[in-house]
């Protein structure tokens, strides 16, 4: 019998990677941190912005995905990946078994550590333009590098209004749209296949037991795993930019709905405590 695929869908800088890492030498979990994450990226950023339809991404994920839970040895296979957010849809049409992890985390240090710690890859406006030139079929070939493949409107006018935003701006957008996102195309799954966690929450233990017992992790395993999530991980710059007034002006302007709706306090600072 396959593996039960797990997808964690997240907007990426949200602990994505202490899944991976808590999970990796469990006997009866293979997890990976974004599995083909480029080649992925692209696929699920093409399906979402249509430059590919419902049958090019069933079989890029078929070929990819399918074949590697069908191969593993394991009871359970997960993927904890934000590319896997823009295609939702196809990943319940291929898996009907599958379960979700919708992952998110205060869409303030998630838009402030894109901007700050990863500005290369996140809307900058020559790698835009490209994506754009290449959706209207201007130029014939754009590679699979991360940097280009974040969506961005299509039509013209709504193009060019984006693309006179600031790049911090853009970012804001980003995480209002992907979580919403989320939350629009889990509508129809099972109760019992989903798992809403803000990444704040792992502080709370019975929050955290309820995460392990959904992912089918072993009881025996749960001691060693609430010791390993309280550190922090992946950390390549230690300090934690707060934004200034005009940044919290955009950010509330893009944000403020999709951080109410997530139970996130626009006036309080939410700090993880290791």
């Amino acid at each position: 019998m396959p593996a039960q695929p797990i997808f964690i869908l997240s907007s990426g800088r949200s602990g994505s990677y202490s899944f991976y890492n808590a999970l990796k030498g469990l006997s009866n979990i293979e997890i990976y941190h974004e599995f083909l994450f480029d080649e992925t990226l692209r696929n699920s950023v093409s399906y979402y912005m249509k430059i590919i339809g419902k049958k090019k991404i069933l079989e890029y994920l078929e070929k990819n995905y399918a074949i590697a839970i069908k191969n593993s040895k394991k009871k359970i296979w997960i993927d904890s990946s934000n590319a896997l957010s823009w295609m939702i849809k196809p990943l319940r049409y291929k898996f009907k078994n599958a379960k979700f992890v919708f992952l998110i985390r205060d869409g303030r240090k998630v838009v402030s550590s894109f901007y700050y710690k990863h500005r290369e890859i996140m809307y900058n406006k020559k790698d835009v333009i490209l994506l754009k030139n290449f959706f209207d079929k201007k130029i014939k070939f754009l590679s699979s590098e991360k940097k280009y493949w974040r969506p961005i409107p299509t039509e013209r006018k709504k193009f060019h209004l984006f693309n006179k935003k600031s790049q911090f701006s853009k970012i804001c957008i980003y995480w209002s749209l992907i979580n919403r996102t989320i939350r629009k195309n889990l509508k129809g799954v099972k109760k019992n296949n989903i798992f809403f966690l803000r990444l704040e929450d792992l502080e709370n233990r019975k929050k955290l037991l309820s995460l392990f017992k959904f992912l089918g992790v072993r009881k025996k395993d749960n001691k060693t795993l609430i010791k390993i999530f309280k550190k922090p991980i992946n950390v390549k710059i230690p300090k934690d930019f707060s934004l200034n007034k005009v940044q919290k002006k955009e950010f509330e302007k893009y944000c403020k709905t999709e951080m109410i709706k997530n139970g996130y306090n626009l006036k309080q600072s939410y700090i993880m405590k290791y």
